[in-house]
């Protein structure tokens, strides 16, 4: 641009020193005329008057050309040229730095907008992030907590099912168990008549086959204990309890080898290896 502005105005001082040095040179004009002399006048009936003077002629006036600048003029309009080249470079110095200045703080701006925007974008997706981990540990929890209640639900439906079932197979067993005793209980009442009959049936075998002592007391008493074998026959007899002397325990063990075999009981399911009766002939 100071180039520019340096040329432009050498431009205009040779363009005035060109005008000033073709300027336009005055011309003569001519004129056409005839010259008549008095004579000629006279014989053509026309009074002579003397002839005008002649007029000195005009001046054109001439377009004049700026004047030729002076050294100093030329040095000081140079100066003033230099001056204003200085001016207008300063002038676009300033605008250069402005706009860079301006460039420089558009792009620190749109640097510092970057990153904002990208810290902006990095907390958004930290914080998207932080929801979704958020929400998916509330998932989770929510999940174990329904698959907990599902597990308690579905182990007190069983701890019901297996509580109706114990009470259910309690009360089977305790009825079996009642049944049981009952049946038991006429299980061994029938086994105690049918024992208590077929004690009376050998006692009564054995009191048909004794012998009594002189030394035998009236209200003799004694506990008998028979070893038998399938069928009757006596192996064993042995006495318990009894308030009788040795010749009445004598009596009484030859008294149940004589009644031996001894009846079987009525049921082959009673039989016992020993049989256990009270000898008391006195008794009724």
């Amino acid at each position: 641009m100071s180039v520019l502005l340096h040329g432009t105005i050498i431009g205009l001082l040779g363009y005035g020193w060109w005008r000033y040095e073709h300027r336009p040179v005055p011309r003569s004009v001519s004129i056409d005329a005839t010259v008549v002399d008095a004579h000629t006048l006279k014989g053509l009936g026309v009074a002579h008057k003397p002839a005008p003077k002649p007029q000195p002629p005009q001046p054109v006036s001439v377009p004049q050309g700026p004047p030729m600048p002076t050294p100093q003029e030329l040095a000081l309009r140079q100066q003033e040229a230099q001056a204003e080249a200085t001016r207008v470079a300063a002038a676009q110095a300033e605008q250069k730095r402005l706009r860079q200045q301006r460039a420089e703080a558009k792009a620190q701006g749109q640097a510092t907008a970057k990153a904002e925007a990208k810290a902006q974008a990095k907390a958004k997706a930290e914080a998207e992030a932080r929801a979704k981990a958020k929400a998916k540990a509330r998932a989770r929890k929510l999940a174990e907590q329904r698959r907990k209640r599902e597990e308690a639900k579905k182990l007190a439906a069983e701890r019901k099912l297996a509580a109706e079932r114990a009470a259910k197979a309690r009360a089977e067993r305790i009825a079996q168990l009642r049944q049981a005793l009952q049946e038991d209980a006429q299980s061994n009442a029938h086994m105690r008549t049918a024992m208590a009959g077929w004690a009376t049936e050998v006692k009564q075998r054995v009191e048909a086959a004794w012998i009594k002592p002189p030394s035998a007391r009236s209200n003799l008493s004694c506990t008998v204990r028979v070893v038998l074998v399938p069928g009757g026959a006596v192996t064993n007899v042995s006495l318990g309890q009894c308030n009788g002397d040795e010749a009445v325990r004598e009596s009484i063990q030859a008294a149940v080898y004589r009644a031996s075999p001894l009846p079987p009981p009525p049921d082959p399911d009673l039989y016992h290896q020993q049989l256990n009766f009270v000898f008391a002939p006195n008794s009724p």
